[in-house]
């Protein structure tokens, strides 16, 4: 098919990264502490999928499901199907597309996720990738949309105008670095006025050029506001459910105490919503769409808290030393709640049920039910995959140390008992693929087997 001409970057390669949001057991888990069913397991999609890596973990710790990517970078698309071949995931399909011309990407798919696209495309391109979701998603299916939001995106702004800026340098990425870093140092206004900026500075002075030509380069960056979006997607039929990221469905630990009271009484989602955003500065949102449906009643909400299992990931601190980082602040965990949480989990993965039987949680699911949610959102517990055997989970990790071993960039490795994948720090890998690193870990990536 003839495509549109992109108005995103192509000429530079996006690097790897794994959003745990996208996971069908992540999506599932947080559907089910909202009071909505999971979508079926059969088929999953991400648009703008850069180079498959997420999709190729989420294929391989999934057999049972097929998984598709669509991109319009030709370079993208060729080095995700390279990989998935390699690896032998035959359950994964890639395909170069521009979503205003999507001829010949078929679905329906039960769970469609997207990051890094929205606020990065214009209006016309907005409204396609909304058309498409609404024209594939499958009765039950959920929609995962991330994007920069107001008022905490609006700050970037800036940062794109100086990158945009500095286009003609000999290396614009280390131009742009440059003049913000000296704008820091020198206590810029701007600096003092966004706190939050200068710690992305701190993050994008460790990510490769790629990225940063990817989230600060394009022709269009627009932080959206929440009805914006959620107008967006009402007008294609589809309703606003919740976000992917547990925190922010928890306001007791994502909004100052004196900031939720002002929002005691607002019933509109719309001015709920933005009014949350602007406690928190809010910078990024992933939001949750499905077709209208009602809620699950309290009873039949229990019953899919219930079905999920949970387990305790490696390297969870002890009670003790839990600490969420949070938007208001630092939150110490409350040993009274997670003490005996995690001390259940420690001894091997349990339902919801069998932890809701225990004290404090004994007659209390609502409680439990935060508590899950903020240990998966930190990284302590997730839910475990819904796959018996996964083999083309170590084959694809096998592949991906290798490629670390070579220089490659590589975030994260297939972790099958999960359904997901699990972020490994660069030193840890290389200890991985020496045949080292923690048992614990080895056997999460299916690394103890030959």
């Amino acid at each position: 098919m003839t495509a549109p001409q992109p108005d995103y970057l192509t000429d530079h390669d996006y690097p790897p990264v794994f959003h745990p949001e996208q996971a069908p057991g992540w999506l599932a888990a947080v559907l089910a502490a909202l009071g909505h069913p999971a979508p079926a397991r059969g088929h999953w999609c991400e648009l703008g999928c850069g180079e498959g890596f997420s999709a190729a973990l989420l294929a391989a710790a999934n057999p049972d499901m097929r998984f598709t990517g669509i991109d319009l970078n030709p370079r993208h698309i060729a080095t995700a199907r390279a990989r998935a071949k390699a690896a032998g995931l035959d359950n994964l399909e890639f395909h170069c597309a521009d979503l205003r011309d999507p001829q010949g990407l078929a679905g329906p798919f039960d769970m469609i996720v997207t990051h890094g696209v929205l606020s990065w495309v214009g209006p016309e391109v907005r409204t396609a990738l909304a058309a498409f979701i609404v024209t594939h998603l499958a009765p039950g299916g959920v929609a995962a949309v991330q994007y920069m939001s107001e008022p905490g995106g609006a700050a970037f702004r800036a940062f794109h105008a100086v990158f945009r800026a500095c286009a003609g340098a000999p290396d614009p990425v280390a131009e742009g670095l440059a003049r913000l870093t000296a704008l820091r140092e020198a206590k810029a206004g701007f600096f003092q006025m966004h706190a939050h900026a200068a710690q992305t500075l701190d993050n994008l002075l460790t990510q490769p050029p790629g990225y940063i030509r990817h989230e600060y380069m394009n022709a269009t960056f627009q932080p959206l506001t929440f009805g914006e979006v959620a107008g967006l997607f009402s007008d294609h039929g589809l309703v606003w459910r919740g976000s992917a990221t547990p925190l922010d469905n928890i306001d007791a630990a994502s909004i100052p105490a004196e900031a939720a009271r002002s929002l005691s009484g607002v019933r509109d989602t719309v001015l709920r919503e933005t009014m949350k955003d602007l406690a928190r500065n809010q910078a990024l949102r992933y939001d949750l769409f499905t077709r209208p449906k009602a809620p699950a009643g309290d009873e039949a909400h229990l019953a899919l808290l219930r079905g999920v299992v949970w387990a305790l990931l490696p390297g969870a601190p002890p009670p003790a030393a839990l600490t969420f980082t949070t938007p208001i602040g630092p939150v110490e965990a409350d040993p009274r709640l997670y003490a005996p949480l995690l001390t259940r989990l420690a001894q091997g993965p349990a339902r919801f049920g069998d932890i809701e039987a225990i004290p404090p949680f004994a007659g209390r699911p609502g409680l439990l039910n935060q508590a899950l949610q903020m240990a998966l959102w930190a990284g302590v517990a997730h839910p475990l995959g819904r796959a018996p055997r996964a083999p083309g989970a170590a084959r694809l990790n096998r592949l991906l140390l290798a490629e670390a071993a070579q220089g490659a960039r590589v975030p994260a490795l297939c972790a099958a008992p999960l359904g997901s994948g699990r972020a490994v720090a660069p030193a840890q890998m290389a200890d991985l693929g020496a045949g080292g690193g923690p048992q614990a870990l080895r056997a999460l990536f299916g690394l103890d087997r030959g």
